[in-house]
């Protein structure tokens, strides 16, 4: 009798141990915080990711350009952004065209990757002279403002002498 006891004992607690794993009475508890845990991660990611677009967005506004000759020159900050991202373009797709080189890659995607890296280098050649053409506008335009302050500095200095020998 004693031994029926004990299986209807291990029986009983097999079935309320299968029923608490049914219901999700424990690993219920466990998926939830891992729910809990993947939603604040997600909310962390997304907080951090905006604060570095944010400061990266920021450093390209303060962003300098000096010409050859060594004067700022004023570069919108969409031109900024603009070289930054086809220059990472170049640099990927040099990457990539290396590692293909490497591996054992057709010609379709060597082809591929050559295509890419002319694009890109032709998008930073482009906007390099971009920036030359303000270089240039920027250095006529400090020409003239130099040229019409000395214009009028010997203007003034011109009527002061001839208002001195008035006198």
């Amino acid at each position: 009798m004693l031994s029926r006891v004990f299986w209807v004992g291990i029986a009983g607690v097999a079935l309320v141990i299968g029923m608490v794993l049914q219901d999700g009475w424990i690993f219920d508890s466990v998926e939830r915080e891992l729910a809990v845990e993947q939603t604040v991660d997600a909310k962390v990611d997304r907080i951090v990711d905006a604060e570095v677009q944010r400061a990266v967005d920021g450093g390209f506004d303060r962003l300098e350009v000096v010409g050859t000759d060594g004067r700022e020159i004023d570069v919108p900050a969409q031109t900024k952004r603009a070289l930054a991202e086809a220059v990472g373009r170049l640099v990927k797709a040099q990457a990539d065209l290396a590692i293909l080189r490497i591996s054992d890659a057709g010609e379709d995607e060597i082809r591929a990757a050559n295509a890419m890296r002319d694009q890109a280098r032709a998008d930073v050649d482009r906007l390099k002279a971009q920036i030359n053409d303000l270089e240039q506008a920027s250095r006529l335009e400090q020409d003239a403002v130099r040229q019409q302050i000395q214009r009028e500095v010997r203007d003034e200095i011109r009527t002061e002498i001839r208002e001195a020998v008035r006198n």
